[in-house]
C-alpha cells in the first residue's frame, strides 16, 4: 500500500498531464477528469474485449449471468472466448488520452504509470466486486518486453504499470512468472491475423504456478493477441484464472 508520504504527495499541486492547468498529485485537473469519463461508462460493453454490445438482455448476457451478474459478452467472445475472464482498462487508446500513453512509452514519462494505475485500480474495484470471485488477485504479472524495446526505451511500460498497481493494491508483483521465448518484429506494422501468428508460443512460465487468480498487466491492448497468448501460458502453468489489465484499450473502430 502507499505510505503516508505518498498520500501527502497526492495532495500537492501539480500540472495536469493533459492540459497543463493546476491539478493535484500528478492527476488530471477537474475539467479534464470530467471530460475523461470513459465512453464505456455509459455503454454496455463486452467484459472480455471491451467492445460495445447492445443494451438488452441477450443470450450471451443470460449465459454469463450465473457467474458474473450484469456481465455481457459480444457475439465474437461468446463463440470463441479468450482465456482471460475479464479485460479491465484505464482508458481508451484514442485522442486525447492516447497522448498520455505515447508520452509514457516513448517519452519515458514514468510518473504517468502512477496515474494509469490509480485509474485502473478504481475501475478494477468497481468492475470486479469481491462477490464474483475474481478478487482479490493472487499476483500481478507484467507482459515482458522484447530486448529490442528494452534497449530503445530503457524500461518495460507494462512492468512500470504493474509496479505502481502493486503498490496501490498490495497484490504481489511476480515479474518472473512469465518469460518470452523469442524476439519478434514490432506488432505496429502487423494486421490482426499477422499479430496472432507472431505471438504463438511467445510466452512461457518457467515453473508451475500456485492455484491463484492472476492480474496480467500490459500497457495497450489492441487485438488482444498478446494477452491471449500470455494468459494461456499462465493457465497452462496452473493459475486458477486470469484478469487482463491494461492502461489503454484500442476501440474496435481503430483496430486495423
Amino acid at each position: 500500500m502507499y505510505s503516508i508520504h505518498a498520500t501527502i504527495l497526492q495532495k500537492l499541486p501539480s500540472a495536469c498531464p493533459l492540459c497543463g492547468l493546476t491539478a493535484r498529485g500528478g492527476n488530471l485537473c477537474s475539467g479534464c477528469a470530467q471530460d475523461f469519463v470513459w465512453r464505456l461508462n455509459g455503454l454496455q460493453s463486452c467484459v472480455r474485449c471491451l467492445n460495445p454490445v447492445p443494451k438488452q438482455t441477450t443470450l450471451e448476457t443470460q449465459a454469463t449471468a450465473e457467474d458474473t451478474p450484469q456481465a455481457a459478452q459480444c457475439s465474437r467472445c461468446w463463440r470463441d472466448a479468450p482465456p482471460y475472464a475479464r479485460l479491465v482498462a484505464a482508458m481508451d487508446y484514442a485522442y486525447p488520452t492516447a497522448m498520455l500513453i505515447q508520452r509514457f512509452k516513448e517519452g519515458a514519462r514514468l510518473a504517468y504509470a502512477g496515474l494509469f494505475a490509480r485509474v485502473l485500480w478504481t475501475r478494477l474495484r468497481t468492475q470486479l466486486p469481491g462477490d464474483v470471485g475474481l478478487l482479490p488477485l493472487g499476483a500481478l504479472v507484467p507482459i515482458p518486453s522484447s530486448q529490442q524495446a528494452l534497449r530503445r526505451r530503457g524500461f518495460n511500460p507494462a512492468g512500470e504499470l504493474a509496479l505502481e498497481l502493486a503498490r496501490l493494491s498490495g497484490y504481489p508483483l511476480q515479474r518472473e512468472w512469465l518469460r518470452r521465448t523469442r524476439e519478434t518484429p514490432s506488432q505496429k506494422v502487423l494486421d490482426s491475423a499477422a499479430r496472432r501468428e507472431s505471438v504463438k508460443g511467445l510466452y512461457v512460465c518457467p515453473h508451475a504456478l500456485p492455484r491463484v487468480w492472476v492480474g496480467l498487466v500490459d500497457d495497450v491492448v489492441t487485438t488482444g493477441s498478446t494477452m491471449h497468448t500470455a494468459a494461456r501460458a499462465l493457465l497452462n502453468a496452473g493459475a486458477a484464472g486470469v484478469v487482463a489489465l491494461a492502461a489503454a484499450h484500442t476501440p474496435v473502430r481503430l483496430v486495423r
